[in-house]
């Protein structure tokens, strides 16, 4: 790899172990979480909320596909959620770029829940967990159970039930 090539890319940098691409846009760091599953993965969703218009967010995905595939001289898998606001622009762009990507993954809420909703209930099964999410302590499938809808997944526009002071409190009790 010639260091020519990867200066041209000094302000993108794969986060400890390879796990997340942090890039430097206009004096601000934006983090994109990636992982290696059979090839590095990058999830393109953690850019959805933020203040990039869709050039911005262009030049990126642009970026990110080149340094990954000169720093790791692989091509990425493209991973999104179809429920999202940027969904056709990730589309357009996984299209545009297909031959620097290996692979497209687009998933959706309701297979994100899907499998949220079995890992944390394998992992529940064994007595020996207790799964802290947004201030709620889950220790059995019964708790997962009654507040599932304060913590699953949802589409954009959508929100989950409101974590109140009491479910917190009484969290904190048990």
């Amino acid at each position: 790899m010639s260091t020519d090539k990867m200066n041209n890319f000094s302000h993108i940098r794969f986060g400890f172990r390879g796990e997340g691409i942090f890039y430097k846009l206009n004096g601000k760091e934006y983090e994109l979480w990636s992982t290696y599953v059979n090839g590095v993965r990058i999830y393109f969703d953690d850019l959805t909320k933020t203040d990039l218009d869709e050039n911005q967010k262009t030049k990126m995905f642009s970026e990110i596909i080149k340094f990954v595939n000169i720093n790791d001289n692989q091509k990425p898998i493209i991973c999104y959620n179809s429920d999202y606001q940027d969904a056709e622009l990730w589309k357009r762009l996984s299209t545009d770029f297909s031959s620097e990507i290996k692979d497209v993954e687009v998933s959706n809420v309701e297979k994100e829940n899907s499998a949220l909703y079995k890992n944390m209930a394998e992992d529940l099964k064994s007595g020996l967990t207790e799964i802290n999410i947004r201030g709620l302590k889950i220790k059995t499938i019964k708790d997962l159970d009654k507040h599932w809808n304060k913590i699953k997944f949802t589409k954009d526009g959508e929100s989950n039930e409101k974590v109140t002071f009491w479910d917190k409190l009484k969290a904190k009790m048990n």
